[in-house]
Order: C-alpha cells, then sequence, then structure tokens
C-alpha cells in the first residue's frame, strides 16, 4: 500500500509518498505565510490551501507515473484550531482564522466563568487558541457573515471536502474545539449550546485512521489523483509527530518545535484530578489520549529576529556558528517569548515578548542567544507540568528549531533529560503514515508498525550538562517571577 501523506503546516504544506515500509517515492512542498493584520488577527485566505494541495498532488502523481507507483491512499494530518465559515454551496465566507490569532480574547473571558464545566467535559479550559472560542467569536462580531453560515470546518476538513464532497472529521480535531465530550467522544450538547454552536454546523466525527471519503472526479481532474482514492483523516499535526517519535507508550516526551512548540505524552485514561495548565486531547492512536502542553511562539519568534537584524536570506550556518560560541557563556539576558501570548504554562492572551536584563555591552549575539534560551525554558516549565502526571525518561525533538546541534544541546541542558533526535525529522508525516497503515490492517499494532518505518532512521544522543542544567534552572525562574510581576503568574484562563 503506497500512501501520500499530505501534511498541513502553518508555513507550508508538505506531500510525502510512503510504500508500506516507509521508503519515499516522490514528495513536494508548497510554502505560504499567514498574514499578520495586528497584534492578534492571523489570517491567511482558505485558497492558499487548496492551491498548494493541488500543485503538491500533481507533482507527486507525475512523479509516481514516471515510475509506475499507484497512489493507494492520501491521508492528512494538519494544524488543528484554524477555523473556516463556509455557506450552503461550501465556500468560505471569509478568510480562515488561524490558531494563532486572539481577537476572541474578551469574549473567551466572558465564556470561562464557565470553566470548571468546560474543563471537566472538554479536557481543557476555554481558551483562544481553541476553534469553539473563534466560532463563537464569528457569531457574535460578524452578524452578515453568521447569517450565512451552514458549515464550520477547520483547515483539514476543509481539503476532505475539496477531495471528497464529504464533511468529515475525527477525534483529534473535536478535542480541540472546546465542543467536544473528551471521555464519550462526541459533540457535547451543553457546550455547543455555551458556544452557541449547532451540531449539524460541525462535521461527523470517526476514529483517527477511518476513511473519510473518497476522491471525486472533479478533484481527480485537478490533482492527478484516481477518482474512488481513498481519503484518510490520520489526526491532528501534533498527534501525529507524537506517533512518529515513538510516543504512544508512557515515559516518551515529543516535542515538535515549529512555528508554535507542541508537546505531547501519552496516556492510556484521562488522568484524575488535572490542573488546569495541561491540556488532554484525544490521540491519534485508538482509545488513547494525550497530555499536551504549547508554547505559542517557537520557530516564529526566531524567524522574525532573524529577518529583521540578520537580514534576508538567512546564513543559518552562520547563526548556528554564533551561538555555537556564545554557548559557554552565561549571560543575564533574558527574553520572555511570548510575542503571541502566553501558551499552557501560562495561558494568557495578553501577554508579550520581553527583553531584560539587557546592558550596554549586549550584542545581536547575545540577544538571539537569550531568545533561543527563553524559547526552550518555557518550553522546560511546561515539561516540569507535564512530570507531574508521569514519569518522563526521554525526549524526542523535531521541528524547524531540531535542526541545529547546538540548539539540540541547549534543549538537554535546559531540560535536564536525555535528548533524542532521528535523521528523519519528518515526524508528522511519519506518525500520519503509522496510523494509516495499522487502520487499513497493513500492520496489527503500532509497536510494530514503528519499528517498521524507523529501523533505518538513525538517531542522535544529547546528553544534558548538569552544570549547565543547573545555570539554566535558575534562568527558568528568574523568568517566571519576571513573568509573575508582569503577567500575574501562569493561570488558567479566567481562574
Amino acid at each position: 500500500m503506497n500512501v501520500c501523506v499530505m501534511d498541513v503546516g502553518t508555513s507550508s504544506m508538505r506531500g510525502i509518498l510512503f510504500d508500506r515500509e516507509g521508503n519515499i517515492w516522490a514528495q513536494a512542498r508548497e510554502k505560504y505565510r499567514p498574514v499578520y493584520k495586528s497584534s492578534v488577527w492571523v489570517e491567511q485566505e482558505s485558497g492558499d490551501f487548496y492551491a498548494a494541495c493541488v500543485k503538491i498532488l500533481r507533482e507527486i502523481t507525475a512523479k509516481a507515473a514516471g515510475k509506475k507507483i499507484p497512489v493507494d491512499a492520501l491521508a492528512i494530518t494538519a494544524q488543528r484550531s484554524a477555523v473556516i465559515p463556509l455557506d450552503k454551496d461550501g465556500s468560505p465566507l471569509m478568510p480562515a482564522i488561524m490558531w494563532q490569532d486572539t481577537r476572541n480574547a474578551r469574549l473567551c473571558q466572558e465564556l470561562s466563568r464557565e470553566n470548571d464545566r468546560v474543563f471537566a467535559l472538554s479536557g481543557t479550559t476555554v481558551n483562544t487558541v481553541f476553534s469553539g472560542g473563534k466560532m463563537a467569536w464569528i457569531k457574535r462580531e460578524c452578524p452578515q457573515i453568521a447569517s450565512g453560515i451552514r458549515r464550520f470546518v477547520n483547515i483539514p476538513e476543509y481539503l476532505i471536502y475539496r477531495m471528497t464532497g464529504s464533511f468529515a472529521s475525527d477525534y483529534t480535531y473535536g478535542s480541540r474545539s472546546n465542543l467536544m465530550n473528551l471521555a464519550r467522544r462526541e459533540w457535547d450538547p451543553c457546550l455547543l449550546e455555551l458556544f452557541g454552536i449547532r451540531e449539524e454546523e460541525l462535521c461527523a466525527l470517526l476514529e483517527p485512521g477511518s476513511v473519510a471519503g473518497t476522491v471525486t472526479a472533479e478533484f481527480a481532474e485537478a490533482s492527478g489523483v484516481t477518482e474512488g482514492t481513498p481519503v484518510i483523516t490520520a489526526g491532528g499535526d501534533q498527534q501525529c509527530a507524537a506517533v512518529g517519535q515513538g510516543a504512544f507508550k508512557e515515559g516518551t516526551l515529543s516535542v515538535v518545535a515549529g512555528t508554535g512548540a507542541y508537546l505531547a505524552a501519552c496516556c492510556d485514561r484521562i488522568p484524575e484530578k488535572l490542573s488546569r495548565e495541561i491540556v488532554c486531547n484525544c490521540a491519534a492512536i485508538p482509545g488513547k489520549y494525550i497530555l499536551e502542553a504549547s508554547v505559542l511562539t517557537c520557530s516564529s519568534a526566531l524567524d522574525w529576529y532573524l529577518r529583521n537584524f540578520y537580514g534576508e536570506p538567512v546564513d543559518y550556518d552562520r547563526v548556528n556558528k554564533e551561538l555555537a560560541k556564545l554557548y559557554d557563556r552565561q549571560e543575564e539576558a533574558l527574553v520572555l517569548p511570548w510575542f503571541q501570548g502566553r501558551g499552557s504554562s501560562g495561558w494568557n492572551a495578553e501577554a508579550r515578548g520581553v527583553f531584560a536584563d539587557i546592558t550596554l555591552s549586549a550584542t545581536r549575539e547575545d540577544i538571539l542567544k537569550a531568545l533561543v534560551e527563553g524559547i526552550f525554558l518555557e518550553i522546560g516549565s511546561s515539561i516540569r507540568r507535564l512530570r507531574r502526571y508521569m514519569e518522563i525518561s526521554r525526549v524526542y525533538v523535531s521541528g524547524g528549531m531540531a535542526n541545529s546541534a547546538v540548539m539540540n544541546q541547549m534543549q538537554a541542558d535546559i531540560y535536564g533529560l536525555p535528548l533524542k533526535c532521528r535523521k528523519n525529522r519528518e515526524a508528522t508525516a511519519v506518525g500520519a503514515l503509522l496510523v494509516t497503515l495499522v487502520a487499513q490492517g497493513e500492520y496489527c499494532f503500532a509497536g510494530e508498525a514503528f519499528e517498521a518505518l524507523c529501523k533505518r532512521n538513525r538517531e542522535t544522543d544529547y546528553e544534558p550538562d548538569p552544570t549547565k542544567a543547573l545555570w539554566y534552572e535558575r534562568k527558568r525562574q528568574r523568568m517566571e517571577e519576571l513573568g509573575e510581576k508582569l503577567y500575574g503568574g501562569g493561570t488558567a484562563p479566567g481562574d
């Protein structure tokens, strides 16, 4: 079985055609970028995603045809919480409101009076990231658009609709909405009423790995994919990344350091007495859950700094050499990387990036190092919270900021844990492939599939330096103290 995985990210979309052993037959990538219209408005035209998808598939199907290799299935994994309202014809009524968008902060603050009930039912408190609050904002603040809404979709649901004509989703996306009952895995009437959403405005929920529909004649003509090819919803990108990292058993933590940073650890059941700082979602492995934490700006913050202070195109080799040269220096410069608000280590949509403890001796390189440290220190704070609920013995890292050896060593030192990085860093796509192959009967269970798909994927190990780990722990505490003075410390929304 050859599966073309479509990995729909925030800054690019990748398509990779795999065989059942994980060998790559063809791949293609298209870049795009959300529009940051203000400090709180982040949008993207829905057509960007469809155009990228079609272009990628045309390239992949052409390469596959040249090698006489069939494309047996399409699998989609994607960013999870953007919202696109559609009219009765399935056309977008406005640009996609992206997951980083916080224009709904005031509404979410109002809804947070029901946080006890929302948390008990959905696995997290009301927050600006999840799709339910974005849908509620559209209905309240955009009456002309709201009057024409027939369906709300996220980006993978929109692509599935354009591919198959069906409105289908899976539990991983439902668990990122504040609208799904986490234990029962169905849209919850109480939550729908609270947010003002009707169930018929949402997509049908399926197990990850399920066939959501088959390719229509129209999409076949546009993309080159054979009509009738099954389209599979493999699960949200972070859930799939966790699977691709091997985090489908307790003890392994997946950290994807991409546009934002996402931490995920698998568990067999919803933990009792779960803190509101931690999000519990459905895993991409049927019947399991993940505990998740997030940092809203990761490589996006680094890219912003490099574009503005290093120029374009960025010479990443030079950046890594400068970081390596400075790495043994213990500088006091500190950056709180909350440029789009603070994630699960504080849940504060009003927080902003802060540069602190800067002296006249500080250089551009010193501030670069402080920014990278700040991103990883924020991830480290989230790891500390996750360890209250489970033992974590190792960390697997992937994403754009895992491409640097010095940054990976910095992460091991800051987290105080052994860190592993695989040569093939397409953890999200590999996880989606694994979920698809197991669900379609190519393998019996996740462990068997993981061994087959990752047996040739070389690992690089990074061991923490105890001296540096101690220094970084003091710096992390300084960051927490400063954050508390500025923003009142780490609390869930409305607490």
